[in-house]
This record gives structure tokens, C-alpha cells and sequence, in this order.
């Protein structure tokens, strides 16, 4: 197996995209199951929604699902 498949431009894009997939999809999903399992009777609904708009709007999606989750589920 050669290492400069490793070292091509390819494998270096795929390395950024994996990172900020996890930084902006990953982290917020994880954070908002680990939440909504502590206070929610439907906590897939909102890792669901949490997944699905930290995918489409990377940064304000999870902002703006976390701010509705907080003011519906946790302010009970």
C-alpha cells in the first residue's frame, strides 16, 4: 500500500469533510439526544430535527433547534 494515497488532495478534503461533519452535525445531535433523553417523553423526534438542521443550516440550524428545544421541553 503506498502512503501517498494518504497525502493526495482527495484524502485531505475527505479529512475536512468527515471533521466538520462531526463538528457541526455530530456534537449538536449528540448533545441534544443526550438532553432530550433526560427531559423529553420524545427525544428521537428532537435528535431527528436537531440532525436534519444541522445539515441544512450548519451553524444557525442547531441554534435555532436548541433554543425551541429549551423553551418547549425544559422550561416544563
Amino acid at each position: 500500500m503506498s502512503f501517498a494515497l494518504l497525502a493526495s488532495p482527495q484524502a485531505e478534503m475527505l479529512s475536512v469533510f468527515v471533521a466538520a461533519g462531526v463538528l457541526l452535525v455530530g456534537i449538536p445531535t449528540a448533545g441534544i439526544y443526550r438532553d432530550a433523553s433526560a427531559h423529553s417523553p420524545r427525544p428521537l423526534a428532537w435528535t431527528a430535527a436537531m440532525a436534519i438542521a444541522a445539515a441544512v443550516v450548519p451553524l444557525l440550524g442547531a441554534l435555532g433547534v436548541w433554543m425551541l428545544y429549551t423553551s418547549v421541553e425544559v422550561g416544563r
